[in-house]
């Protein structure tokens, strides 16, 4: 049990730094990208960059939900 929780603990900050070594190169080419759609007919400019930004933390809030999260049986 102990030795789960630590290959747990190794598993999430691995992935922790990570994605804090990814996010800003994903954040700064989101928004490069959306500064040239301004002109767009569908979703432009900063309205893209809230849409996928709610979209990935719409996404977060939907997995907390009960059928989603592991229960033990004991």
């Amino acid at each position: 049990d102990q030795h789960q929780r630590g290959v747990a603990n190794g598993i999430a900050m691995t992935l922790q730094s990570t994605f804090k070594a990814i996010g800003p190169a994903c954040g700064g080419t989101l928004l490069s990208w959306s500064q040239k759609r301004q002109n767009a007919a569908f979703l432009p400019g900063d309205q893209m960059i809230f849409f996928i930004l709610n979209a990935i933390e719409g996404t977060g809030v939907l997995l907390t939900f009960k059928p989603f999260l592991t229960t033990n049986h004991y």
